[in-house]
């Protein structure tokens, strides 16, 4: 008997071990969430309220500016440094390190040693990044052109050969051969409000409008219609014709779960910001211009290009132009980073392999090319990720810091110090 009840003891302490362990588990899984997320969530709005105050830190920084290239300070991108700006809110001990070696001192501040969870943030220009979508500024087959141009340059079409070609003269994902020019066209009519199909001509460059735009897509085994209004996420792209893995891996996200590595977005009126965008998006905005100057058709001097602006960046941490004629100007061999910093021409020296050939502007295209850059941002990708425990939330957001934009009717008021949500996702 006491064998017994020592057996049926044991199976009822063991069941309710199991139990008590599954709910502590879980208990501590609840709770490292929550305090991820409002992690994560603390590290969005400290980024918005970072954002909010760059004008007085440009304001605070312009003295110094000034002396050294001697003319106003451009927007600071803050954002880019958001994570090593905000170390103490995000992680203490990594802050108390980086203190430690700068002579700064952490440990007086009270409110976050006892905190359990850590965060890290991402944040980048929107309009560091080709638009893709319907742009604000422009309608007609303005904007469809200016789309065309854009996108024929992101995908090669102006280099004869362009290494990508391959990719256009095989098979995609549906079984069918699609051209650049095929999938420019898809592209513009999936947000274009007719329902003819868009035709670019590259050479003359200009639009026109023939045939039927949801032809190939009615061929589809789960056949659809084209949506003919503006794309709400970048995702939609992978229903485009054409738009597969390998072409989303070349053009739109080079690097899996890197936001920085996305080269196309939806949300801008056109422009990009030559402070911030990665050179090959600069060159493919300034092709979709003047395609037959070397930079667009010697990949030679694409390459030096691309890698003079990286190594500038690398060694000057602040915005190389301060107006956009000043990015012209530099391509045209004077100006911007080639007289801001004579100590890094004095370091590369004057025949340098860095230095690309200039380029001459076309004085009936110039006005319209330096619309076509800027040099701030108003819209920004916010991705802050929390860490607590086992858990992670990530948080992406698209704020609008635009100091133009109102409410629309009947609402009434301007933009607040921390910008407007256009989209928010937890995961």
């Amino acid at each position: 008997m006491v064998l017994s009840a020592v057996a049926i003891l044991a199976v009822f302490v063991a069941d309710m071990h199991e139990n008590t362990s599954t709910a502590f588990a879980v208990a501590t899984s609840q709770r490292d969430r929550l305090q991820a997320e409002y992690m994560a969530k603390s590290a969005v709005n400290l980024t918005r309220l970072l954002v909010g105050v760059e004008p007085q830190i440009r304001q605070t920084l312009a003295p110094m500016f000034q002396m050294m290239v001697g003319r106003a300070p451009p927007q600071i991108p803050v954002w880019q440094m958001a994570t090593e700006i905000l170390m103490p809110f995000c992680n203490m001990e990594r802050a108390n390190d980086a203190g430690t070696s700068m002579g700064m001192d952490f440990g007086t501040a009270q409110g976050f040693e006892d905190n359990p969870a850590t965060c890290e943030i991402q944040a980048i220009a929107e309009n560091s990044m080709i638009n893709v979508n319907d742009p604000l500024a422009r309608d007609g087959d303005q904007a469809r052109r200016g789309n065309a141009m854009q996108l024929f340059a992101l995908m090669g079409g102006y280099a004869s050969p362009s290494p990508y070609d391959p990719l256009f003269e095989r098979p995609d994902a549906d079984g069918r051969t699609t051209s650049r020019l095929d999938v420019v066209s898809a592209v513009i009519d999936w947000w274009d409000q007719d329902s003819q199909r868009t035709i670019f001509d590259p050479g003359a460059a200009t639009v026109d409008v023939a045939g039927a735009e949801d032809d190939v897509y009615s061929s589809f085994p789960d056949p659809y219609r084209i949506k003919n209004a503006p794309y709400d996420s970048i995702e939609e792209l992978r229903l485009i014709r054409g738009v597969g893995d390998d072409f989303w891996s070349t053009f739109i996200q080079l690097r899996p779960d890197d936001p920085t590595a996305r080269t196309v977005t939806i949300y801008g009126s056109g422009a990009v910001n030559a402070n911030s965008a990665p050179p090959e998006v600069l060159l493919a905005r300034l092709c979709s211009f003047i395609e037959g100057v070397s930079l667009c058709s010697n990949p030679l001097e694409a390459a030096k290009f691309v890698q003079l602006i990286t190594t500038i960046r690398s060694l000057i941490p602040i915005p190389l132009f301060t107006r956009s004629a000043d990015f012209l100007t530099f391509l045209e061999g004077g100006g911007g980073a080639r007289d801001l910093y004579p100590s890094i021409l004095a370091m590369l020296g004057p025949d340098n392999p860095l230095l690309f050939t200039p380029i001459a502007i076309p004085q009936d295209q110039r006005r319209e090319i330096t619309r076509s850059f800027l040099t701030g941002a108003s819209i920004l990708y916010i991705e802050a990720t929390g860490f607590a425990g086992r858990s992670q939330v990530r948080i992406k957001t698209i704020v609008n810091f635009h100091n133009r934009w109102t409410p629309p009717p009947p609402n009434a008021g301007s933009m607040p110090t921390l910008g407007i949500l256009h989209h928010y996702r937890v995961d």
